[in-house]
C-alpha cells in the first residue's frame, strides 16, 4: 500500500514497493520550489522521469504519475576489491540534528552490519559530525604486503678496459685482467625473499600476501662454498684463484701465480687455467695458458719464445720487444703498451697502447689508442680496421697496412639473425624461470628435477651473453666507416701501403688527418 512521504498545499509525494509518485493537487508550484523540496525533504528520493514533475507540476491537478525510485537513507558501497566502504547518507536535514545524531549513528552501523562490513571502521568518523548526499569512506582494509624478491650480490667481473696515463717522459698501460681471489674470499651473497604479511578485507576476510621469489644462487660447488645464518646465504672461494663466470654461475678457475720470472728457475709455464706473471717472460722462455695471461712486469718482455692464451685474453703491461723472435697468440684481445719487432696472431682486436713498430700482426682491428699513438713499420693485416694518430714515419720506415674488409649488409643480416635468437633464448629462460618455481623451497635439499634445471638454465645464460657478445662487436664494425677503413688521426706518411678489400694504393706525399674507407667498390676519402 502506498505511503505519503510528503504533502503540501500543492503536490503529495507517495511511495510503494520503492516506486515513488507525484500528484499535483492545485497550481502554484514552480520546478525552483519543486528542487528545493526535493533536496531538503526528500533526498533519499531519486528522479527518474524528470517529464512526469514537469507535466504534473504544469497541468495541476494531475497524477499520480511514476516518476523516482526510493533510495536506502544509508547507503553503503563496497569497492570491487573488498577494500573500502564508502557512506552516503541520504536523510532530510531535520533528521540530522546534534540531538538525533545517537540514532543515526545506530542506523549507520545496522547497514554495515547488514553489509557484512566487520573490519576497518572508522569510529571516529561516526562520532562526528555528518552531511546527507555527501560520500564518506566508513571503513578500510589493511593492504596485503607481499613478500619481496631475494636480493643478491656478487663478485663484478668488470670487462677488461685498458687506461692510458701519459705522465712527462713516463708512459704507464693500466689494465685490470684477471680478477684473483684467495681461498676463504667473499664471492657474493644472497638475503632470503620474505613471505609477506597478510591483508583483510572490509569484510573481515583475510588476504594472503605472494611470497617473494628466491632466486636461485647460482655456483660452482667444486670452487665455490656457500654458509647459512639469519636469513643471508653467503659465497665464498673455495681456494686461490680467479673469478669467471659461466653464465650466471660464479666459479673460481684454477690460477698459477709466478712471483718473479719466468726464468730458468720455472722453465717454460704451459697452464690449464688464468697465467699471471709478476715479472717478466726471459728470453727464449714460453707463457702458455688456457685462459688469460697478465705479464705485469713495468719492464715489459724482451725476446721470449711466445705468450699464448688458448681461450682468453693477454694483457702485457710494460710492452714487449720481440727481436723478431717471440710469437704472441690469443683468442680473445690483445692488451699491450707497446709493440716492436713481434709476430702477433688474434682472433679479437690488438689494442696497443703508445706504439707498435716493426711488427707483423693478424687481427680483426688493430687500434693505437694514445692520442700520440703511432704505426711504423711492418705489416698489419686487419679485418674490419686499423686506426692510429700516426701512420709511417718521417724517416719514410715501409710500413704494409692491408684491411680484408667486411659485407655490410652480411652483417646487418646477421645480427637480425642474432637478435632473433636472443629473443628466442630469452623467452626460453623465462619459462625455465617459471618453471623453477614449481620445485620445493630452497632451504631443504633441492630435488634433481631442480639441480638438472638450473644446470640448463646456467648453460642458457652463457649461451645468451655469448650471443650478446657476438651482437655487440658486429654493431660495433658496424660504425666502422664503409666496409673496412684505415684511420690516421694526425698525419699519414709516405712509403705507407694500403690496401682494403684488394684496392691498393701507394702513400707518396705527407698528408695530415685522413681516412680511407671501402666504399661503392672503390677507396674513399674521408
Amino acid at each position: 500500500m502506498a505511503s505519503v512521504v510528503y504533502k503540501d498545499e500543492h503536490i503529495e509525494i507517495l511511495c510503494d514497493s520503492g516506486l515513488c509518485y507525484i500528484r499535483s493537487i492545485k497550481p502554484g508550484l514552480s520546478l525552483d520550489m519543486f528542487r528545493q523540496i526535493h533536496g531538503s525533504r526528500l533526498p533519499n528520493v531519486r528522479i527518474t522521469n524528470p517529464q512526469a514533475v514537469i507535466q504534473a507540476i504544469e497541468h495541476a491537478p494531475a497524477g499520480p504519475e511514476l516518476f523516482g525510485e526510493e533510495q536506502a537513507r544509508v547507503n553503503i558501497r563496497i569497492s570491487e576489491d573488498s577494500m573500502k566502504a564508502c557512506l552516503t547518507l541520504r536523510i532530510e536535514e531535520g533528521n540530522m540534528a546534534p540531538q538525533l545524531h545517537s540514532s543515526l549513528q545506530n542506523e549507520i552501523r545496522d547497514a554495515l552490519h547488514k553489509a557484512g562490513i566487520v573490519f576497518g571502521i572508522k569510529t571516529e568518523l561516526l562520532n562526528g559530525p555528518l552531511e546527507s548526499k555527501t560520500e564518506y569512506t566508513i571503513a578500510e582494509g589493511l593492504p596485503v604486503k607481499n613478500g619481496e624478491d631475494s636480493k643478491i650480490k656478487l663478485y663484478e667481473v668488470a670487462p677488461p678496459k685498458p687506461e692510458i696515463i701519459e705522465s712527462g717522459s713516463v708512459n704507464y698501460y693500466e689494465l685490470n685482467l684477471i680478477n684473483q681471489v684467495k681461498q676463504g674470499d667473499w664471492l657474493g651473497e644472497r638475503r632470503d625473499a620474505t613471505l609477506g604479511l597478510p591483508g583483510r578485507d572490509v569484510l573481515g576476510r583475510e588476504i594472503p600476501p605472494v611470497p617473494g621469489e628466491q632466486i636461485p644462487l647460482a655456483y660452482d660447488h667444486i670452487s665455490v662454498r656457500e654458509e647459512y645464518t639469519d636469513g643471508m646465504t653467503t659465497l665464498y672461494s673455495k681456494k686461490d684463484g680467479a673469478v669467471y663466470y659461466k653464465g650466471d654461475t660464479i666459479g673460481v678457475y684454477d690460477f698459477l701465480e709466478i712471483k718473479g720470472d719466468i726464468d730458468f728457475s720455472t722453465g717454460n709455464i704451459d697452464f690449464n687455467g688464468f697465467l699471471s706473471v709478476k715479472g717478466t717472460v726471459k728470453d727464449n722462455f714460453a707463457a702458455l695458458a688456457d685462459k688469460d695471461v697478465e705479464i705485469l712486469s713495468e719492464y715489459g718482455v724482451g725476446a721470449a719464445d711466445k705468450i699464448i692464451s688458448r681461450e682468453g685474453n693477454i694483457y702485457i703491461k710494460g710492452g714487449i720487444s720481440g727481436k723478431g723472435k717471440t710469437l704472441i697468440r690469443c683468442k680473445k684481445n690483445l692488451y699491450v703498451k707497446y709493440l716492436s719487432d713481434i709476430d702477433v696472431e688474434c682472433e679479437g682486436s690488438v689494442l696497443v697502447g703508445f706504439y707498435c713498430m716493426n711488427s707483423n700482426i693478424r687481427a680483426k682491428q688493430v687500434i693505437v689508442e694514445s692520442p700520440k699513438g703511432r704505426i711504423i713499420g711492418g705489416q698489419i693485416y686487419a679485418d674490419i680496421c686499423v686506426s692510429a694518430a700516426e701512420i709511417g714515419s718521417r724517416s719514410e720506415a715501409r710500413t704494409l697496412i692491408r684491411v680484408k674488409g667486411f659485407d655490410r649488409a652480411g652483417i646487418q643480416s646477421e645480427l637480425q639473425k642474432i637478435s632473433a635468437l636472443l629473443k628466442e633464448k630469452k623467452d626460453a629462460m623465462t619459462r625455465m624461470r617459471n618453471e623453477l618455481q614449481s620445485f620445493s623451497s630452497p632451504h631443504g635439499d633441492l630435488k634433481k628435477g631442480r639441480d638438472d634445471l638450473r644446470g640448463r638454465m646456467a648453460d642458457l645464460t652463457y649461451a645468451i651473453k655469448e650471443l650478446e657478445y657476438q651482437y655487440k662487436n658486429l654493431n660495433d664494425f658496424l660504425k666502422t666507416p664503409g666496409e673496412g677503413a684505415i684511420m690516421a688521426k694526425k698525419r699519414l706518411y709516405p712509403r705507407v701501403k694500403i690496401d682494403i678489400k684488394g684496392i691498393g694504393e701507394e702513400i707518396f706525399y705527407e698528408s695530415g688527418m685522413i681516412t680511407y674507407a671501402y666504399s661503392g667498390n672503390e677507396l674513399t676519402i674521408l
